[in-house]
């Protein structure tokens, strides 16, 4: 008896794997798409060239989850435009979000000149 048990619980563990691996994948994209995002938008704040890379990447993401994800994706992307509208900053304006801007903060207080945001 004890076996039989066994093999239905192993049995159950082997069936979920797939729906583990999905959410697993959901969990990721929706990860990678908002650094991605956030990334875009920082180095466009700077007037990096590297923006336009990002945010294609940002795109591709984002196509990913709504063909897999599209549930997922329909409840997310409200809240990503305003996240990214968000953290859009001035040049030559520090902002407490800004990854870049605190990279540059602490190279500063290092004493060494770093060049300003575009």
């Amino acid at each position: 008896m004890s076996t039989n048990k066994q093999s239905r619980v192993q049995s159950r563990r082997v069936s979920d794997l797939p729906e583990v691996k999905r959410r697993r994948r959901l969990e990721n994209l929706l990860y990678t798409g908002k650094r991605v995002s956030q990334l875009a938008t920082e180095y466009r704040s700077h007037g990096l060239e590297e923006h336009i890379e990002l945010y294609l990447l940002q795109l591709e993401v984002e196509q990913v989850l709504a063909d897999e994800f599209p549930d997922a994706f329909e409840e997310h992307i409200g809240s990503w435009a305003e996240d990214e509208a968000a953290a859009e900053h001035r040049p030559l304006v520090t902002a407490e979000t800004c990854s870049l801007c605190h990279a540059i903060s602490a190279h500063r207080a290092d004493g060494a000149e770093a060049p300003l945001a575009a």
